[in-house]
């Protein structure tokens, strides 16, 4: 049923049931909220979204309140200008006053709206509750005292990840979002995924920051460092300079990180690659032997960490293969540095990723050898953006350089993993051509939708059908799954989850940006980057081909599966 409503007396029509915020920003009217997030459950909490609407006595929030027929509103009336800049200037009361030192300096929803609100002097003033910031955590740093109880962190963690690592505690004028029992978030059950991070307007929520652990091995001449550099990473650098989507991207972010010091600048899509050619040969021999419950991805470290504290029955189903960052940094620090006689301590490899969850994956016991870390630092898309600026390096005249050798060249499937879905069609193309029996035979990846809104696809191999499917979130894996077991369907071979929301273009450890445009528009270039591949799937990349005979002569009876595999907790 569609009516009329008037907005600051123009009529809009309207659908019964809809909540007034959004038939607002269709309308065109921009009205400032802190706690709203798109796809998630409204709460009012923060106030900002008032409006006033006529014959009510109290002012209402447009986030939760359902339009009615002729109902009359008004916008930005100075009733509701007054009630918003006090809210503003209320909040800032109890905040620190230490915006110059804030990460989120200059990108801050609290300060913003501060400007628009023309805050320009402090009119309440209250005795600010201590804080002391948490950073218990290998990969998110709490600091509460930046708090402005706005729940979206909250909502993300429960709605989105059902995790609930954090919670609203106490109450009234006492309330604060802690762990639980008031611990750090290092004895939580956490996973790491840093979507937290993304949605927090202020500075309450952000990375354990390895920028100053980077520029000192970079100063230090004893140090070679190794940057390894995700395809992922490649098109949200891309994006943020406004650069083409094209091969040269990555030879632009290479002789950048060589300006910066390193040493090497490896391509991490080669082991992307190796990853999934590992995958695709577990899966194929599984499917020999006729097993019939399907290989799930174990790429992403915070799905990982999510099935051993919540899900340990499906351990025993992940993929025993590391990760791309921890396959290529053991290779660096075992085969690589042998061959050229170098000392592991010596050498400093940094993982550029848009993965908050690779740095609590960095300190897994079993991603270290004999007290050596595989990988020793992970630097964020946020923090290279960071570096890049404090280095005052100018992108728009830079050249382009090869990334080295031995891992230069990664196939198109390394920016194909780097979205939901993406992974499940690089796998899908290695097993078509593990077991297809015919040269001749085409390959046919068909993408849908299962009745129930479930992402899979069907390939056809031989006179067999194989499924695939993905999910990304934790709620979407767990009604991915569960569908799975309800229905027991046993086509199924191989899932694909990811933690991330639209997998790594929307990680933890993106730049902070509201909305979902900017996720569309990185997969965008994401697909045009596949384009430009000079290899299209991983059997084709040549120097992956010689890479791994040299590496199988040396192994000698040790296989590649052997090499690489890791470990779960709960496995049993």
């Amino acid at each position: 049923m569609e009516f009329n409503i008037y907005i600051n007396n123009i009529p809009t029509r309207v659908k019964e049931g809809e909540l007034l915020l959004p038939v607002l920003k269709r309308f065109g009217i921009h009205i400032p909220t802190l706690c709203n997030m798109e796809d998630f459950s409204p709460t009012g909490a923060c106030r900002m979204c008032v409006v006033e609407v006529e014959g009510r006595k109290e002012l209402v929030t447009s986030c939760t309140f359902p339009v009615e027929e002729n109902l009359r509103i008004k916008t930005n009336s100075q009733r509701v200008m007054r009630a918003r800049k006090s809210i503003v200037e209320m909040l800032l009361s109890n905040h620190p006053d230490d915006c110059l030192y804030c990460v989120r300096n200059y990108n801050c929803e609290l300060q913003k709206l501060a400007s628009e609100m023309h805050v320009v002097e402090r009119r309440f003033h209250t005795e600010k509750r201590p804080f002391f910031p948490d950073h218990s955590s290998p990969s998110v740093m709490r600091d509460a005292a930046k708090c402005v109880l706005c729940s979206r962190c909250v909502r993300v963690c429960d709605e989105m990840q059902e995790v609930t690592a954090i919670d609203f505690v106490e109450r009234s004028n006492q309330t604060v979002v802690n762990s639980a029992f008031k611990r750090g978030l290092n004895i939580s059950n956490c996973i790491h995924c840093g979507q937290c991070i993304t949605v927090c307007p202020t500075g309450a929520l952000s990375d354990i920051s390895a920028i100053d652990t980077v520029q000192a091995a970079l100063g230090d001449a004893r140090k070679k460092v190794y940057f390894l550099i995700s395809p992922s990473v490649a098109v949200s650098f891309a994006e943020h300079f406004g650069l083409k989507p094209q091969k040269e991207v990555m030879g632009v972010l290479t002789t950048v990180l060589k300006k910066l010091g390193g040493t090497k600048v490896f391509d991490l899509g080669m082991a992307i690659d190796l990853n999934i050619t590992l995958e695709a040969e577990i899966l194929a021999q599984r499917l020999r032997e006729g097993i019939k419950e399907p290989l799930i991805s174990s790429c992403c470290p915070s799905w990982v960490k999510y099935a051993e504290t919540f899900m340990p029955e499906t351990t025993a189903l992940l993929s025993p293969i590391r990760s791309p960052q921890q396959m290529l940094g053991k290779m660096l620090k075992e085969h690589y540095a042998n061959e050229n006689q170098l000392s592991a301590d010596d050498m400093f490899v940094v993982s550029l990723t848009p993965c908050v969850g690779a740095r609590f994956e960095i300190t897994r016991p079993e991603m270290a050898q004999k007290g050596v870390a595989e990988v020793d630092a992970v630097i964020t898309i946020r923090e290279l953006m960071h570096l890049i600026h404090m280095h005052r390096i100018n992108i728009l005249n830079m050249p382009a350089s090869e990334p080295d050798k031995p891992f230069a060249v990664g196939s198109a499937l390394g920016f194909k993993a780097g979205y939901s879905g993406g992974k499940s069609e690089a796998i899908a193309q290695e097993l078509y051509h593990l077991l297809k029996t015919k040269p001749t035979e085409a390959f046919r990846y068909t993408p849908g939708r299962s009745p129930t809104g479930i992402k899979e696809a069907k390939v056809q191999i031989g006179h067999r059908s194989y499924v695939f499917a993905w999910a990304a979130s934790h709620k979407k894996a767990n009604r991915l799954l569960n569908h799975l077991r309800t229905n027991k369907k046993n086509e199924v071979c191989y899932i694909e989850i990811m933690s991330c929301p639209d997998g790594c273009l929307a990680g933890g450890g993106q730049p902070i940006e509201v909305g979902k445009e900017k996720w569309r528009n990185r997969k965008k270039i994401c697909q045009e980057m596949e384009k430009d591949c000079e290899f299209s799937v991983a059997f084709t990349n040549t120097q992956l081909q010689t890479f791994l005979n040299t590496l199988n002569k040396k192994l000698g009876n040790q296989s590649l599966k052997t090499l690489f595999k890791t470990g779960f907790e709960f496995s049993g």
